[in-house]
């Protein structure tokens, strides 16, 4: 279809028109018709026009989300490293503190157990009879203990135990929390779309596209124009031309926007019409054959690209979506990023609370530790002392018998002694004759 409307000479395309010389006015004026429908087809160029400026700002608006979604991807993935040291600095302190504490609690129970078997060599030593009142029962050496003071320091370990235990407690609770809120980032941002970079983003080959079908359509809707105007300048240099127009007008043959004063003027003002030559009639009246022929086709043409872009609009609109949806994921997760940002100090005095109070319960341990060896060094001392005393009471008692013994002896010798001096006596009587000595 000729795009100019030009009449000066015929094309290659139109020689199966050029043996036209004339066109009956009633065809002519159908050719309008026709012509003037085929302009309702500018609602598609204004639709193409449409899907141009949705998809540019489409692409517009996908180069930002993809550059924003890009830099807080990159700057989430540094705060990320960062906070994976300071998760480790933590749980250095919480692992030496763990150690520290079993080794701490390692030592209180070897320091308990000794003083337990020195309270049990206690209670089974027996105190000996020769120690004890006669009419008192069997005791043992435990009986003689205080076992108040090894109590109190017991129950004084357990407390600090379950203030270390608290604050260890309280330490993994608040690592529990921020684990679970670095895992919860980490899973967001491995599940957000990744943004698609600028250089393969689908949208720029698909605008051309776009912007391809929207010049061919404008080109295309240009031809309509064209063909209009030249029906309308056939109808005008044809006699009869008003009258078949005006009674067509008056059967409502004339479609919506089409007047007769707007086409032809009327028989008086066809006066001052510049005359064509009857060789240029010819030749207007072919190229509008031609055109003529190929309007369904044109239309058609027309419509199949505004089919093809709206086909294409979609895909770019997905496109956005996608960008759209990773920007939002990614936002979301930087909103995860900030509240964690702003936990962190806490996550961080917790480590340094830690680290205080369990300093301040290992030296109260140690000292209680302390307390149970001296305990149990004082118990030694007491048991060593009563064995020291039991071999005493059987020195003194060894000694007593051999007293005894060595009494025993000398009373019987004295007792020989007397009875012999006795004899003695009396026999010296017998022989004095005396009674008195």
């Amino acid at each position: 279809m000729s795009y100019d409307g030009s009449a000066a000479s015929p094309s290659p395309d139109n020689s199966e028109h050029q043996e036209v010389t004339d066109i009956p006015i009633a065809t002519l004026i159908q050719h309008l018709v026709d012509a003037k429908k085929a302009l309702s087809s500018v609602g598609t160029l204004w639709r193409a026009n449409e899907i141009v400026s949705a998809a540019q700002t489409a692409l517009g608006e996908s180069v930002i989300l993809t550059a924003r979604t890009g830099f807080l991807r990159t700057g989430i993935s540094q705060q990320v490293r960062l906070l994976e040291k300071v998760r480790s600095g933590i749980q250095v302190v919480y692992d030496d503190g763990q150690t520290d504490f079993e080794n701490v609690i390692k030592n209180l129970d070897d320091a308990d157990d000794r003083l337990k078997k020195t309270m049990d060599t206690l209670r089974t030593t027996m105190v000996a009879s020769a120690l004890r009142p006669a009419d008192e029962k069997p005791r043992s050496l435990l009986d003689f203990i205080d076992e108040n003071a090894i109590e109190a320091t017991r129950s004084a370990l357990k407390d600090t135990i379950d203030f270390a235990q608290s604050a260890r407690s309280s330490f993994a609770s608040s690592i529990r929390t921020f684990d679970a809120s670095r895992q919860a980032l980490k899973s967001a941002i491995s599940s957000a779309p990744a943004p698609t970079p600028a250089h393969s983003s689908p949208i720029p080959p698909l605008l051309h596209d776009l912007r391809t079908h929207a010049a061919e359509m404008a080109l295309l809707l240009e031809s309509l124009t064209s063909h209009f105007d030249l029906c309308a300048k056939a109808v005008k240099h044809t006699e009869g031309g008003f009258l078949a127009l005006k009674a067509a007008a008056s059967n409502n043959q004339l479609p919506a926007g089409v007047t007769v004063s707007g086409v032809i003027p009327s028989p008086a003002a066809s006066s001052h019409l510049t005359p064509i030559s009857p060789e240029e009639r010819a030749a207007m009246l072919r190229v509008l054959a031609a055109d003529a022929t190929e309007l369904p086709a044109v239309v058609q043409d027309l419509d199949l690209r505004l089919q093809e872009m709206e086909a294409i609009l979609p895909h770019i609109s997905h496109h956005v979506a996608v960008a759209r949806s990773a920007y939002s994921a990614t936002t979301a997760a930087f909103t995860m990023l900030e509240r964690l940002a702003a936990a962190l100090p806490s996550y961080i005095a917790a480590s340094t609370t830690f680290a205080t109070a369990w300093h301040t319960a290992k030296a109260a341990l140690n000292d209680q530790a302390d307390e149970l060896a001296n305990m149990r060094t004082f118990y030694e001392g007491y048991l060593a002392s009563y064995d020291g005393l039991v071999l005493e009471v059987a020195r003194r008692h060894g000694a007593e018998r051999k007293m005894k013994s060595v009494l025993a002896k000398a009373m019987e010798q004295v007792e020989r002694l007397r009875e012999a001096d006795t004899a003695e006596r009396k026999a010296f009587r017998r022989e004095v004759g005396g009674g008195g000595l």
